[in-house]
């Protein structure tokens, strides 16, 4: 063991700000310095430097100035200057981060979801399924354009665009005046 490791009993973790984990190791946590002994991490101003308590939480420092020391071999080391953030349950907050997309999408962590969402039709397609919804009262002729509307939505950009546009015309000819509108958008999806 060289000699600068010797003090380094800390397990760590060091993550970068896009929540992706960077390098682990074992450090000397002191005040406001974490002293890491791996010369070949690459530790940048605004990563984090995590390490689990006993309590099974992690405790959270932002990295503030990196500082590498290496002149002599067994001593070459990092001193890194860092702003504690906090704890966080393990793995979460700080910067690991949670992506969460599409509709009705949420995350709970440590807690009872009693949200209500809304969901909204957006773009071209969405408005046209609203305004199928509001102005075609068949329910059968209904059901058959939002199916032949979301076909589009599915092909668009694709050689199979122009079979679904066909379809789509072919079965709304009692309501093209309510979706006139809409025609000129739709031609820039073809491929």
């Amino acid at each position: 063991m060289a000699f600068g490791n010797m003090f380094a009993n800390t397990d760590f973790e060091l993550v970068a700000p896009d929540g992706s984990v960077r390098g682990r190791g074992k450090a000397q946590f002191d005040g406001n310095t974490v002293m890491i002994h791996d010369s070949n991490l690459q530790i940048f101003t605004g990563d984090e430097i995590r390490r689990t308590l006993p309590s099974g939480v992690d405790e959270a420092f932002e990295v503030i100035d990196p500082v590498f020391y290496g002149s002599i071999a067994a001593l070459a080391h990092f001193e890194v200057k860092v702003k504690r953030k906090g704890t966080f349950p393990h793995n979460t907050g700080g910067n690991y981060n949670i992506a969460v997309t599409g509709d009705n999408a949420r995350v709970n962590i440590g807690s009872t979801d009693h949200s209500t969402n809304t969901v909204t039709n957006s773009g071209v397609f969405g408005r046209m399924i609203d305004t199928v919804e509001s102005a075609v009262n068949n329910d059968g002729d209904k059901e058959a354009i939002i199916s032949a509307i979301k076909d589009m939505e599915l092909h668009k950009g694709t050689n199979g665009f122009a079979k679904a546009y066909q379809h789509f015309i072919g079965i709304t000819a009692d309501h093209i005046g309510v979706l006139s509108p809409f025609l000129p958008a739709l031609a820039t999806f073809f491929n």
